[in-house]
């Protein structure tokens, strides 16, 4: 099988998420889901390691100080660096992307308005069954999804507090959920699937350079992904944005400084 055989892709984005804690919490779902594709405790998200960065360069493959996406400025249209989700758009016309996210900036300000986005913003506990019924009754070409708990309970309790390490558990329960939805659709094996964090902490916050806020956890699954394979390579969170566009074919733009890792695809 070839990345060509990939229909679909899902993004589920679980904001927060130290790459060490992912690997010591118990994650029944993620670990499942690790055993089919390949999966790294360490890749490398962008400085400041905030959400507005973060997550842009994950959809823009170029880092923040390029795509300069924050609260008072939200993605622009015209820039050489579209998201993955706008190079669908423009390169598979009627393709249907959906973004079900509960920190609602993501919808907003890293999204162009152009990619014609069926977005949700509700808390995990609502997201999560709101999404899955999506997935299994309109299946969607591209699909992303941002859980914040995890990040809340850094903020409340402290990054690997024994509160933070229960939240991850709580929201491999979601990832369970939403895999088991895209089951449900008759789906899985012809899509791509993505599991990353955006950023770590360090006590009850982050954005700095410290190691438990720039590691974090990242896996992929689906047709002509290694099948089991810790990955040896470094990633970085915005070398998400060419595996995507690979994976579902499209024609990466020049703009994109990230480009794709070695080893990710069998051919």
């Amino acid at each position: 099988m070839t990345s060509q055989n990939c229909k679909r892709a899902f993004i589920i984005g679980i904001d927060g998420a130290m790459g060490s804690a992912v690997r010591d919490a118990d994650t029944p779902n993620i670990d499942a889901f690790i055993a089919t594709g390949l999966s790294t405790y360490a890749a490398r998200t962008v400085c400041p390691t905030a959400s507005f960065q973060a997550w842009g360069a994950m959809f823009h493959g170029v880092g923040p100080e390029k795509h300069q996406i924050d609260g008072d400025h939200p993605c622009a249209e015209d820039v050489p660096w579209p998201s993955f989700a706008k190079l669908l758009c423009q390169q598979r016309p009627g393709s249907r992307f959906a973004s079900f996210s509960c920190w609602e900036p993501i919808n907003s300000k890293i999204i162009e308005p152009s990619c014609n986005c069926h977005c949700v913003s509700l808390p995990d506990r609502e997201l999560v069954p709101a999404a899955a019924d999506y997935i299994r009754q309109n299946p969607p070409d591209l699909f992303f999804m941002q859980l914040d708990d995890i990040d809340g309970a850094g903020h409340r309790h402290g990054y690997g507090s024994p509160a933070y390490l229960e939240q991850i558990e709580a929201t491999d329960r979601h990832v369970g959920e939403m895999i088991a939805a895209i089951r449900a659709a008759g789906i899985f094996d012809e899509s791509l699937i993505i599991i990353l964090s955006d950023h770590g902490g360090v006590d009850r916050s982050h954005g700095s350079d410290h190691p438990d806020c720039t590691t974090i956890f990242w896996a992929c699954g689906g047709p002509g992904i290694a099948q089991g394979v810790e990955f040896p390579h470094p990633l970085g969170i915005a070398d998400t944005a060419p595996v995507v566009a690979r994976a579902l074919g499209l024609a990466s733009p020049d703009g994109w400084d990230a480009r794709l890792p070695e080893g990710i695809f069998q051919s």
